[in-house]
């Protein structure tokens, strides 16, 4: 079996400077100030893009007795059209002696993603799989060209204000190499088990570069710099239909690390005053233990019941002793509580004649949960209080910080015959 596509995306993209506006740290406090008021405020800027985006991939399936092979490639095509300073150390071309920098167009980007993948059984109960591919990621739009106008630099000096990090339309593709291989076991006709192992290295992901230019000033720029790494394992078991009852359980045990859970993390922990250098961490969203269980009691067409059962750890984040300079410990060293949810459903079914109806009762979140791996104060790892409560009022208010609380909802729907 062969398959083959294509797609393709062309969009039209406006960025601006809505209020003319960015914060800036002035004397440890976050500050608002204008963006070169000469350019942008008496003549407002606003950039307009065209980026262009295609992809061809062809797949193939193929059976050579036992054993199943699946290969497949894809080829990614991705033109920012936009332009850069040829010379990053005179990015406005305002520095006197300096070699000129011009605008170039950047450069097109190309992918090619190979996938590979086969089976095999090694009993009549029981088979072994192996797969491997390469997975391109391009970019988000606002990383491209958000704040990419570098004619704000020209007064930029050394210790002056600080522009924010630049967006640079010149980014390549973020790019994941995973390897995955499990045994699938069936025990009976009616349970079965699966072990899956994988690995994903992860290349190429965004973060912030530091430019140093002719005039001895420095400015962070993002680019292609940081790098990860996921590995781990799933244990899976399910029970088909033994009378009324399935049921499926499944964990997974990972580990996601790497040197920044957010691009502009580098140049957050520099204008803190910290060490910007590349370190070994957890990423925030590196969750240790996953379990999901999932139970349907079925009467056809009489009735059905289902529950979902979730439960995870604690995410990381950084804990802090204080406040000012300093303050924080290492980065994404705390982990926060973990959490359990439970999601029920109910449908009873009438047939009548002329009309099929069904009254549902659905509940999300039954145990009312309200902390799912979300906003913790970095002071206490609780998003429930902090010990700055003054200087926290505005999060202590707010609560989007909490899950969803427990939700019923009782409704009706039904087809016509």
């Amino acid at each position: 079996m062969i398959e083959a596509g294509f797609e393709g995306q062309i969009s039209d993209i406006q960025f601006g400077s809505p209020g003319f506006l960015q914060t800036t740290i002035v004397d440890g406090v976050a500050t608002l100030v204008a963006k070169d008021k000469p350019t942008l405020i008496n003549d407002p800027r606003i950039d307009r893009y065209f980026p262009k985006q295609y992809a061809f991939y062809v797949q193939d399936r193929l059976e050579l007795g036992d054993l199943v092979v699946r290969g497949g490639l894809r080829l990614e095509y991705y033109d920012a059209n936009a332009e850069v300073p040829s010379d990053p150390a005179n990015p406005a071309n305002s520095i006197t002696g300096a070699p000129q920098s011009v605008l170039k167009p950047t450069t097109a980007k190309f992918a090619i993603a190979p996938r590979l993948g086969f089976s095999f059984p090694l009993t009549a109960m029981s088979s072994v799989y192996f797969a491997y591919g390469h997975f391109y990621q391009m970019p988000g739009l606002s990383d491209l060209y958000s704040n990419s106008n570098y004619t704000i630099l020209k007064d930029l000096q050394d210790g002056g204000i600080s522009y924010g990090t630049m967006g640079n339309p010149d980014l390549k593709p973020q790019l994941t190499v995973q390897y995955e291989g499990g045994l699938k076991q069936a025990f009976s006709e009616v349970f079965g088990g699966e072990v899956t192992v994988f690995y994903k290295d992860i290349r190429d992901l965004l973060g912030a570069e530091f430019i140093s230019t002719y005039a001895a000033a420095d400015y962070p720029r993002m680019t292609n710099i940081d790098f990860g790494s996921v590995y781990g394992f799933t244990l899976a078991f399910e029970m088909r239909k033994l009378g009324p009852i399935t049921a499926s359980v499944d964990y997974t045990m990972q580990w996601a690390r790497g040197n920044a859970s957010d691009p502009y993390e580098t140049a957050n922990r520099a204008a803190a005053g910290k060490d910007p250098r590349p370190r070994d961490v957890p990423f925030g969203w590196d969750q240790r233990h996953t379990l999901n269980f999932t139970a349907i009691y079925i009467q056809p067409s009489d009735f059905t019941v289902s529950a979902i059962l979730r439960f995870g750890s604690g995410m990381p984040y950084t804990p802090s002793i204080g406040t000012g300079f300093n303050a924080d410990l290492e980065t994404n060293s705390g982990q926060k509580d973990g959490f359990v949810l439970l999601d029920l459903r109910a449908e009873k079914y009438f047939e009548l004649s002329f009309i099929n109806l069904a009254i549902f009762a659905r509940a999300t979140n039954v145990l009312n949960t309200n902390f799912v791996n979300g906003f913790v104060f970095a002071n206490t790892g609780s998003p429930d209080y902090s010990v700055n409560a003054f200087a926290d009022r505005a999060s202590l208010q707010n609560p989007g910080r909490y899950y969803e609380p427990r939700k019923i909802e009782i409704g009706i729907s039904f087809r016509s015959k």
